[in-house]
C-alpha cells in the first residue's frame, strides 16, 4: 500500500477509536495507581524513594520506585497532572513509544542520579521522567498540526526547562525537598535520544501510530484493492 491511496481511503477516525472503541491508556493509569500509595504511605515512602548510598548497598528497586514517590500533595498533583497529560496523549497514539521513552527515561535520570556530577544524594518524583514522553507527544502534536504555530507547546516546554536549570527553582509544585531541575533535563534528553532513534530508523513511522485493530485493517485493504482495481481497469481501457 502507498501512503498516498491510505490517506484518501482510510477510515477517517484515529486507530485509537476505530471500529468505534476507545482505547484506555491503562499503563498511564496503572503508573497513576502505583504513585498514590507510594506517595500518601509514610513507610512506603520511606521503602521507595531513590537514595544513592542506599542503591549502592543494593537496594536497585529504589532506581525505579524513586520515580513514583512524591514528597508533598502539591508535587503528587502538579507531578500526576502532567504526567496523565503527557504520557496518555502519547499511548493513545503509541503505547510502544511511550514504554520505550519511559525506559531511557529511568536509564538516563538514574545515570545522572548515581554520576559524580549529581548534586543531591536522594531524588522522588515523576517530574523529570514525565519529560521523556512528554518530548514526544509534543512533537507529534507539533506534526499533526502541519503550522508553525504547533510548535509553540515545545518553545514554551524548552522555555520552561531554561528557566529551571537558571533559578534552580520549581515552576509551580512545592516540595520540602530542594528541587533538581538537571533531572528535568535528563528525561528531557532521554525522549530526545528516542525521538532521534526514531527519525533516523526508516523502520520507524514518524507519527509513530500504533498498529492498526484487525477489523480496520480489513476494511482499508478492502478498500485498497478496490482502489487498485480501479486504477487497473482505467488503465486497461485507456490502452485500448
Amino acid at each position: 500500500m502507498n501512503a498516498v491511496s491510505i490517506k484518501q481511503f482510510a477510515n477517517p477516525k484515529p486507530p485509537a477509536q476505530a471500529g468505534g472503541s476507545f482505547q484506555l491508556p491503562w499503563i498511564t493509569l496503572a503508573l497513576l495507581l502505583f504513585c498514590l500509595p507510594l506517595s500518601l504511605s509514610a513507610d512506603l515512602f520511606q521503602l521507595g524513594y531513590a537514595d544513592r548510598s542506599l542503591i549502592l548497598e543494593g537496594q536497585l528497586w529504589r532506581l525505579i520506585t524513586g520515580h513514583l514517590c512524591h514528597t508533598s500533595l502539591s508535587h503528587l498533583g502538579w507531578d500526576l497532572l502532567a504526567f496523565v497529560i503527557a504520557a496518555g496523549y502519547l499511548e493513545l497514539n503509541s503505547r510502544s513509544a511511550l514504554l520505550a521513552s519511559l525506559c531511557v527515561g529511568v536509564v538516563s535520570i538514574d545515570a545522572l542520579l548515581l554520576s559524580p556530577w549529581s548534586a543531591v544524594n536522594s531524588y522522588a518524583g515523576l517530574s523529570g521522567l514525565l519529560f521523556a514522553p512528554l518530548v514526544l507527544c509534543l512533537f507529534i502534536f507539533a506534526r499533526k498540526q502541519q503550522a508553525l504555530n504547533g510548535w509553540l507547546p515545545m518553545l514554551i516546554c524548552l522555555a520552561k526547562l531554561i528557566w529551571e536549570q537558571f533559578s534552580q527553582q520549581a515552576l509551580l509544585s512545592q516540595s520540602p525537598w530542594p528541587p533538581y531541575p538537571a533531572a528535568h533535563l535528563a528525561g528531557a534528553l532521554g525522549g530526545m535520544i528516542y525521538l532521534g532513534f526514531a527519525l533516523i530508523n526508516p523502520g520507524f513511522n514518524l507519527m509513530m501510530t500504533p498498529p492498526l485493530p484487525r477489523r480496520y485493517k480489513s476494511r482499508t485493504s478492502l478498500r485498497q484493492g478496490f482502489y487498485q482495481l480501479c486504477v487497473v481497469k482505467r488503465q486497461e481501457k485507456a490502452d485500448t
